[in-house]
């Protein structure tokens, strides 16, 4: 009766982030404003986490290993809130891991201050109580759920980290996402799921493609020769579900060239057929939203002139533009994740990183096929949501780290015990080819920052490229991902500290 019991109160999370074919189940959009009960729960230990080990890479004779392995599975077990049976639903541990959770932050907290110090005195002390408090939860979690899961599948859900990679746009900013991919391939990791916003969406896409990340990748898919006006054209003055600009982008184009070059095929994936998780985020702009007459007539105005880089320059204000009117009007813009929403698992996932890419007022992106799985998944999206237009994905969230959380937490990977890694290339810095962007910036700004406590890691890049550079040659190229990992050399022993799976349970009384 007990087993029956829990299975009944996992019932609204089981199989939350849909079934294998990736389509979200009526109770999942009311899982996705649920899960955020358990971040408020375990927000604190997140971080204490993450300022412990950044303790340990300051001063790694800080802890013995054996003591460190102790803390960490005690972190792990903390954060636990739901766990998916080796049958394939869902329970919440939460109320029996809640008491555990509760001394722990209050111990934790004593030895590493809110400053970053931490007193490693205090915490080797602390070492047998938490060994004496841990193992006595873990043993009344087995209890509690017997008929549920077992001591082997608990701990391998507590030792291994998924990574999860959250890209942020930024136009040719984004290009520096490209140093995080080499790098945790470096470290011997593969992301499970990568959600991307805009152009962070689009190198997600080009990751998610392969399951081995090889640098020299880009050589293979990137052109000799890169010719802008092939991939945008003057706008024609008509839109079907994406938002006007001046120009638009020729996405599947580019993207057939690309996987023949890739695969010898033209066929473009699905977001189920990827051999990694994708999510895109998209803006939906709500039907009710009417942009001004003098947007509209700068868009015309715009469109009447050949792309080259000289007039992206020129038009960007079309985008600052664009960007303050949709901004002011918050409650006509709707978040779209395609890759998980309703009806967008066997949706193109190049169709959907376009109107991610879309940006407003300077670059549409539109289907002018009749693909009927295409326009009745569209028509279904737009009913649903009762939308206007779609369009860049970094109007509305910028680095979705919170995207990500959910995901996981939704039971999108199985395993909720993740590493979320977000990568921020559009922050304001003093670098001088972003300047004209601050204003946009500075829009998107409380946006990033309200994501950021759902991720474990955040890098915010001090030295991205142009925003403008949409197209460097593989030598440019070569040099932005070089700097991007130069930037990223400072954390590498972190990240190989919180990616590295644990040791197995009990070892440091060994």
């Amino acid at each position: 009766m007990k087993a029956a019991a829990h299975m009944q109160e996992a019932s609204p999370l089981e199989h939350a982030g849909g079934d294998a074919a990736g389509v979200e189940s009526p109770q999942a959009r009311g899982v996705v404003s649920a899960v955020g009960r358990f971040h408020i729960k375990i927000a604190d230990l997140m971080n204490l986490e993450r300022e412990l080990l950044m303790g340990l890479v300051r001063e790694p004779d800080l802890l013995h290993p054996r003591q460190e392995a102790l803390i960490r599975w005690a972190l792990a077990l903390g954060r636990m809130c739901l766990l998916r049976t080796p049958e394939g639903y869902d329970v919440e541990v939460d109320g029996v891991v809640a008491p555990f959770r509760g001394w722990l932050q209050e111990r934790l907290r004593a030895a590493i201050r809110p400053d970053g110090k931490i007193d490693g005195g205090e915490l080797r002390s602390l070492c047998p109580s938490i060994d004496h408090r841990m193992a006595s939860a873990r043993e009344r979690l087995l209890d509690h759920f017997v008929m549920d899961f077992g001591a082997e599948h608990l701990d391998r859900e507590l030792q291994h980290k998924e990574l999860v990679l959250v890209l942020g746009g930024g136009g040719g900013c984004g290009y520096a996402h490209l140093g995080a991919f080499e790098l945790v391939e470096r470290l011997g990791v593969r992301p499970r799921l990568i959600v991307g916003a805009s152009m962070g969406s689009l190198l997600g896409l080009f990751r998610a493609m392969e399951p081995h990340y090889d640098p020299e990748l880009m050589a293979t898919v990137i052109p000799d020769t890169f010719d802008l006006k092939k991939v945008f054209s003057p706008f024609s003055g008509t839109t079907r579900f994406g938002f006007p600009g001046a120009f638009h982008m020729q996405m599947l184009r580019v993207a057939s060239e690309a996987m023949y070059r890739l695969r010898g095929t033209r066929r473009l994936p699905t977001f189920a057929e990827l051999p990694i998780r994708l999510e895109a985020v998209v803006t939906g702009i709500r039907t009710g939203f009417v942009a001004s007459r003098s947007l509209q007539r700068d868009i015309e105005e715009a469109s009447r002139r050949s792309f080259s880089p000289f007039s992206l320059r020129l038009r960007t204000r079309l985008f600052f533009n664009a960007v303050r009117e949709l901004s002011a009007n918050p409650r006509m813009l709707k978040q779209l994740v395609f890759g998980r929403d309703q009806g967008t698992w066997d949706f193109s996932a190049v169709e959907a990183v376009g109107f991610s890419c879309s940006v407003p007022g300077l670059f549409s992106y539109d289907i002018f096929h009749d693909d009927p799985p295409t326009i009745d998944a569209l028509d279904g999206i737009f009913e649903r949501h009762r939308l206007w237009r779609l369009t860049d994905g970094g109007v509305i969230n910028n680095v979705p780290s919170r995207v990500a959380w959910e995901s996981v937490m939704m039971g999108n990977l199985g395993s909720r015990n993740a590493f979320i890694f977000a990568g921020d290339a559009f922050a304001p810095t003093p670098a001088t080819t972003n300047l004209p962007f601050v204003a946009v910036q500075q829009v998107a700004r409380p946006g990033v920052l309200s994501n950021r406590p759902f991720s474990d890691f955040h890098k915010t890049y001090k030295d991205p490229p142009s925003p403008l550079n949409l197209a460097p040659s593989l030598p440019r190229l070569r040099r932005i991902v070089s700097r991007s990992l130069e930037e990223l050399s400072g954390d590498r022993e972190y990240l190989r500290r919180a990616l590295t799976p644990l040791p197995a349970w009990r070892s440091w009384s060994t």
